[in-house]
């Protein structure tokens, strides 16, 4: 059985009994290794509660299925969720005084006996996943006095130290500039490519979606879409991301306008 991740019928559910509600429905995708995938949408589609559920931090409330080589995620134990998937989340709070070396560490617990002793093959994993990031030597660095660029990218490494099948990221360029975006996206590019992960991410970059990503998914006001940048421009995918007429895609520039910059 290939080991890809299969989407079907998913639906997102946020709240509890009576006061749950469906936040999105009707979600399809597939992801395999190698893929660098964009996830794409309008503010409060779900795009976080989407990652979150696949990657097993929330559970999965509505119907549908989330499978991964052919089986429910549902009846994979925790630990082996923890082998096929890391998660990188949105604007995490830094501890003071924390080395990056223990910020790291944390995703390779699961690999440690009940004490949780960190061994020699954690602290090469370590050591290796910060030089994929061009942060070599920086294990005894305090975690909290680093510049944002260099804190995404140690959590990228930890997430590259906890050596899973999938990373999933949810908005990692966020609250970077210009130039980090792009390295940032670039490097989680190289890291599906080169070393062979489904690398997943949420991102309000979609100039850069479309020139780096294999495939990027979409919630849009009609539904799910999961295709390559060419065939999503080709079919006007884009247009139908917010539920205002007034903003249209542009092609050529491959970014969005108001109705009124055009005339």
């Amino acid at each position: 059985m290939e080991r890809k991740l299969e989407i079907r019928s998913l639906e997102l559910k946020v709240g509890s009994g009576r006061e749950s509600r469906v936040i999105f429905s009707g979600i399809d995708a597939v992801a395999e290794k190698s893929q660098f995938i964009a996830l794409v949408g309008a503010n409060g589609k779900g795009k976080s509660t989407l990652l979150k559920t696949i990657s097993g931090i929330l559970p999965k409330y509505g119907d549908g299925e989330i499978l991964f080589a052919g089986k429910p995620l549902e009846e994979y134990l925790t630990r082996e969720r923890s082998e096929i998937f890391s998660f990188v989340g949105a604007g995490s709070p830094r501890a003071r005084h924390l080395s990056v070396r223990g910020l790291m560490s944390i995703n390779r617990y699961y690999k440690t006996n009940w004490l949780g002793t960190i061994k020699a093959e954690d602290m090469q994993q370590i050591s290796k996943a910060l030089e994929m990031v061009s942060l070599p030597g920086f294990e005894e660095r305090d975690s909290s006095v680093l510049s944002d660029g260099e804190y995404q990218r140690v959590t990228i490494a930890a997430a590259i130290a906890q050596d899973t099948e999938c990373i999933i990221l949810d908005e990692p360029t966020a609250f970077l500039d210009i130039a980090n975006r792009f390295l940032i996206t670039k490097l989680l590019r190289d890291i599906a490519h080169k070393s062979g992960k489904c690398v997943i991410f949420s991102t309000h970059d979609l100039q850069s979606a479309l020139q780096m990503c294999d495939k990027i998914w979409v919630m849009a006001c009609d539904g799910f879409y999961d295709d390559t940048p060419r065939q999503l421009m080709e079919h006007d995918v884009f247009n139908k991301i917010f539920d205002r007429q007034e903003i249209v895609f542009d092609k050529v520039t491959r970014s969005f306008e108001t109705t009124n910059d055009r005339q």
